[in-house]
């Protein structure tokens, strides 16, 4: 894996994890065992994605993907101009 940020995911509460840059898509990771199997291993592929959102949530930053499917998955990511620029540098 290469690039690794804490991150937390907005469903059904906030549940923290690790969410990962690798060369064709972005993962999302948590040890919740109460979480359904999609979410606990979650897969963006770069080309799915349509728009990224910032924003702010309890005062920390947040990335929302907005995806081609209609889709859409809030983070809370810590590093968030760190992570922003290396997510650019592999999606082109």
């Amino acid at each position: 894996m290469k690039d690794a940020f804490t991150a937390s995911f907005f469903h059904e509460g906030v549940l923290g994890g690790a969410i990962y840059l690798q060369s064709d898509k972005v993962l999302y990771r948590t040890d919740k065992a109460t979480v359904e199997p999609k979410y606990r291993h979650l897969e963006i592929p770069y080309s799915g994605i349509a728009r990224l959102e910032t924003g702010w949530a309890f005062c920390f930053p947040t990335v929302t993907f907005m995806l081609k499917s209609g889709s859409s998955y809030k983070f809370m990511i810590f590093r968030r101009k760190k992570f922003l620029s290396r997510l650019d540098a592999l999606r082109h």
